[in-house]
């Protein structure tokens, strides 16, 4: 399995979806923490930044589309991803304002 990140933009609607979104999402493998064993702590990642390890880079994508699907259902609106940026991570660099120790 390889590490994928993604970082997205969801359209504004009158019911904002994003919180929803990311309980679908973290039930299908993305999540806003990353861990540094290193110094063992998590880190928590921008606000529209997902990391997660699936299979292969379909695989990610399949799960961000399933999580969109379910986020619309759950809600019964329409979420519309406006954009987004899907990578595998070989080599990682993060900071953060929020930090808690493991």
């Amino acid at each position: 399995m390889a590490w994928y990140v993604i970082s997205y933009d969801i359209k504004k609607t009158t019911q904002d979806p994003h919180s929803e979104f990311l309980n679908q999402a973290d039930s299908v493998g993305w999540k806003v923490w990353v861990y540094s064993g290193t110094v063992k702590k998590w880190y928590r990642l921008p606000n529209t930044t997902l990391v997660g390890a699936f299979a292969n880079r379909d695989a990610a994508l399949k799960a961000f589309k399933n999580a969109i699907a379910s986020t619309s259902k759950a809600l019964g609106i329409a979420v519309t991803v406006e954009k987004f940026f899907l990578s595998a991570c070989a080599s990682t660099l993060f900071n953060s304002d929020v930090i808690v120790d493991d």
